[in-house]
C-alpha cells in the first residue's frame, strides 16, 4: 500500500493507528496453562525504543518505523515512513489525555483507549502494553492464558486484554523481546525491535 492512499481517509487512520500502540515478547512452546490469577505487580522501568512494524487489517497492509518514549506515566510515539518521514504523533499523559495528530487531523480523548474505540472502531490496550514491552505480564489487568516460559524464564505466548501476544523472538540470552506478534480479530501486528534502551539504570 502506498503512503499517498493511507493518507486519504479513515482507512489510512486505522492502519496506521495499530503501529503506534506497539509492545511485548517471543516465541515458545505449545503447551497452555489456563490462568485464574494475576502476576504479582514487579517494578518496570522507563525506557526508550525504536523499531520497525509490518501491520495487517482488513486485507490491506503497511509498514513503517517507531519511536517510543515512556517516562513515568508519559508516553510519546512518533510514527515514520520507511525513509523518515514523519506519519503521525501521540501523545499520552494524565495532563493532556490521548492527542493523536496526524498530517490533517489532531484527535482528543480522555485515553488512549477511548481515541482508539473512537478513531479505529476498537480499543487499544496501551495500559498493557508498557509491561509486554519489557517482556512482562500486566499485573492489574485479567490474564486468561499463558505458557510456560523457556529456560531463560521469558515469557513466549499470552493472551491478555483480548490480544494474542506471541514472543517470536528474543536478544540472545537476554529479557528484552526483539520480534514480537499482535493479533485481534483481523488485525495482525508484527513489530521488530531495533533499539532498547532503560532510562532508569
Amino acid at each position: 500500500m502506498c503512503f499517498s492512499k493511507l493518507w486519504n481517509g479513515m482507512r489510512w487512520i486505522k492502519t496506521w493507528g495499530s503501529y503506534l500502540l506497539l509492545c511485548v515478547l517471543l516465541a515458545g512452546c505449545s503447551l497452555f496453562q489456563d490462568v485464574k490469577s494475576v502476576a504479582k505487580p514487579g517494578v518496570y522501568g522507563d525506557f526508550e525504543l525504536s523499531g520497525r512494524v509490518a501491520v495487517q487489517a482488513d486485507g490491506e497492509g503497511g509498514s513503517a518505523r517507531i519511536k517510543w518514549s515512556h517516562r513515568g506515566d508519559v508516553d510519546a510515539v512518533d510514527v515514520y515512513t520507511p525513509v523518515g518521514s514523519i506519519i503521525a504523533v501521540i501523545l499520552v499523559s494524565p495532563r493532556t489525555g490521548a492527542v493523536l495528530e496526524t498530517k490533517d487531523q489532531v484527535y482528543e480523548a480522555v485515553s488512549v483507549e477511548a481515541l482508539t474505540e473512537r478513531v479505529l472502531g476498537w480499543p487499544l490496550p496501551l495500559g498493557s502494553l508498557k509491561y509486554w514491552a519489557q517482556g512482562q505480564v500486566n499485573p492489574v489487568s485479567a490474564l486468561d492464558k499463558m505458557s510456560p516460559r523457556d529456560a531463560w524464564q521469558r515469557l513466549t505466548y499470552l493472551e491478555q486484554d483480548g490480544w494474542k501476544v506471541t514472543f517470536e523472538r528474543y536478544v540472545e540470552q537476554s529479557p528484552r523481546p526483539r520480534v514480537i506478534r499482535l493479533e485481534v480479530r483481523d488485525l495482525k501486528i508484527r513489530f521488530v525491535l531495533d533499539d532498547w534502551k532503560r532510562l532508569d539504570l
